[in-house]
């Protein structure tokens, strides 16, 4: 009698170890995940430095200059966009130079 009552404790004891470590690994596996999620899309991401990011805005301002030199209004919009955009390109490089440097603040 007492060895059957100790073999259901080592059963339910067994049990309760398997759902918790069942749930760990679920845990650990989602988190995984999540970073190799996270790393594919800081792959995708078309970062480019400063100097890079004002190559390519010059290049497309010539570009306009060349093309839309009949319609200054839309120039001048186009210019303001890329601008814009470039500024932000920018600001991406440096914060995330900035995470690099110091993860947690």
């Amino acid at each position: 009698m007492e060895l059957m009552f100790l073999f259901i404790i080592l059963i339910v004891v067994s049990l309760a170890f398997y759902a918790s470590r069942k749930e760990k690994t679920e845990k650990a596996e989602h988190k995984r995940d999540g970073m190799i999620h996270q790393k594919e899309e800081y792959a995708e991401e078309d970062i480019m430095s400063y100097g890079q990011v004002q190559e390519r805005r010059d290049a497309l301002f010539n570009v306009i200059d060349e093309n839309l030199s009949n319609h200054p209004e839309q120039s001048e919009q186009l210019k303001d966009i890329i601008n814009d955009w470039a500024d932000l390109k920018i600001k991406v490089f440096e914060e995330r130079r900035s995470w690099v440097r110091s993860p947690k603040k």
